[in-house]
Formats: C-alpha cells, sequence, structure tokens
C-alpha cells in the first residue's frame, strides 16, 4: 500500500502531460497569427509563404491562395500474445490489413489584395495547429530582418 501512494503523484503528471500533448492552439491564437500578415503586402508573403496554390482576378480585386496537405499514415497492427491455464496453453496471432489512425492536416489561407499589392484581408480554414505551424510569426520575422539589415 506505500507504493501506491508514490505511484498517483506519478501518474498524475503523466496524464497531464499527455493531455497537455493533445491540446490544439486556441483560433484566436491562429488568427492573430495569421492576421499579422495583413500589414504586408503580397510581395511579402510569396518571400514567406512561397508561391501560392492559386491565383485569381475578379474586377479590380486579386486572390492568391495557399493550401497545404499532409498526411500522417496510421500504423499497421501486428500483435502476438500467448496464454496458458489449467495445463492448457495457446499461442494467437493478429494483424491488420488496413492502417489504423492515419490523419490529415489540412491549411487553406486565401488572401484578398489590390492590384498594387496591399492585402485587404486574410482567412483561413483547416487544422488550428497545422495552419498555426505553416505561418511564419511576421514580428519574429521583421525583427530578424531588422538585425540582419543593422549587421
Amino acid at each position: 500500500m506505500a507504493n501506491m501512494r508514490y505511484l498517483r503523484p506519478i501518474t498524475n503528471t503523466l496524464l497531464v502531460v499527455l493531455l497537455v500533448g493533445c491540446t490544439s492552439i486556441p483560433v484566436a491564437t491562429v488568427n492573430s497569427r495569421i492576421n499579422d500578415w495583413i500589414k504586408s503586402d503580397y510581395k511579402e508573403l510569396i518571400e514567406y509563404w512561397g508561391l501560392p496554390t492559386r491565383t485569381q482576378a475578379i474586377d479590380d480585386i486579386q486572390y492568391a491562395e495557399w493550401v497545404n496537405k499532409e498526411t500522417e499514415p496510421g500504423n499497421s497492427a501486428i500483435s502476438i500474445g500467448s496464454s496458458s491455464r489449467s495445463g492448457n496453453s495457446s499461442v494467437g496471432f493478429g494483424f491488420s490489413l488496413f492502417e489504423l489512425g492515419g490523419t490529415d492536416d489540412v491549411c487553406s489561407r486565401l488572401v484578398r489584395y489590390e492590384g498594387s499589392g496591399k492585402i485587404i484581408d486574410i482567412v483561413w480554414k483547416g487544422t488550428q495547429n497545422f495552419c498555426f505551424q505553416l505561418t511564419p510569426n511576421r514580428n519574429e520575422v521583421v525583427r530578424q530582418n531588422e538585425a540582419i539589415m543593422r549587421e
């Protein structure tokens, strides 16, 4: 019984670590990171986001969309087990013919901008964590560029 007293804090700590690892970045945080780029222009987006997946012009407004997709494969399952009871024993093998638990991360960022390159707005949809990771922190980019210019 004395050992159980020591296991409870360890178990609770592991549970908290697992839960924290599974949390999503809040939508407001993703919005903030993406909307910081409204202060830039289209050429700067290309410099830091790469070329857009597609572009289109409607009247005097330009549209550019960056679409990213990342697929993490699932795991195939193979298991081996054995059992013995009352002099009888058995061995079992199991496997899955299909992948288990694969995930798709998708992020679409649609930018509306003027012919001059001035950004009007940015709309995103997709996996929060993936969109956050894909979009560079503009404030850090600006700071790094200013540091390089001072050197």
